[in-house]
């Protein structure tokens, strides 16, 4: 895989910081962290992601070494050497395993979709002007695409 591009990792670790954040003003109840962090979905070790920013509402399905089990809440941040394994693979992976909600950020297309995999199998499709809710949270939380957007814009042009 192509390294990350700075873009990319501006925008995941902005996206955590709005989710850590909220969890922390709202008690700590959740784990949320960025990336690279094992996530043993199934029952066994043979499927194994590590996504870009994940929050896990029971702290019981994390150990030392990995969390194992499903996390409530996904964000991938595409890459252009990525787009298939994350936008295909993953979604139908994260889904089966009982990933509650999946966020897709396009970096290139400046849109974010959302899989509120409770709700729905098709996903709502955001701009990166829009504040978006955390359904995990009861809506309460909203990462405001607009003001990560307005910090890594001049990246564009580079």
């Amino acid at each position: 895989m192509a390294p990350t591009t700075v873009i990319h990792q501006r925008l995941l670790l902005m996206i955590y910081s709005a989710m850590e954040n909220y969890n922390e003003e709202n008690g700590g109840m959740s784990f949320v962290t960025a990336g690279p962090v094992d996530v043993q979905l199934d029952c066994d070790d043979k499927t194994m992601v590590q996504p870009d920013v994940l929050v896990v509402c029971d702290r019981d399905k994390i150990i030392k070494a990995r969390v194992v089990g499903a996390p409530d809440l996904i964000v991938e941040v595409l890459s252009p050497s990525n787009w298939y394994m994350d936008i295909i693979r993953k979604k139908d992976k994260y889904k089966n395993a009982g990933v509650r909600e999946y966020w897709i950020v396009l970096p290139e297309q400046k849109k974010v979709l959302v899989y509120y995999f409770e709700r729905s199998s098709e996903y709502i499709e955001y701009s990166f002007e829009d504040k978006i809710p955390v359904a995990i949270w009861d809506n309460k939380c909203e990462v405001d695409f607009n003001f990560i957007y307005s910090k890594v814009e001049f990246l564009y042009d580079r």
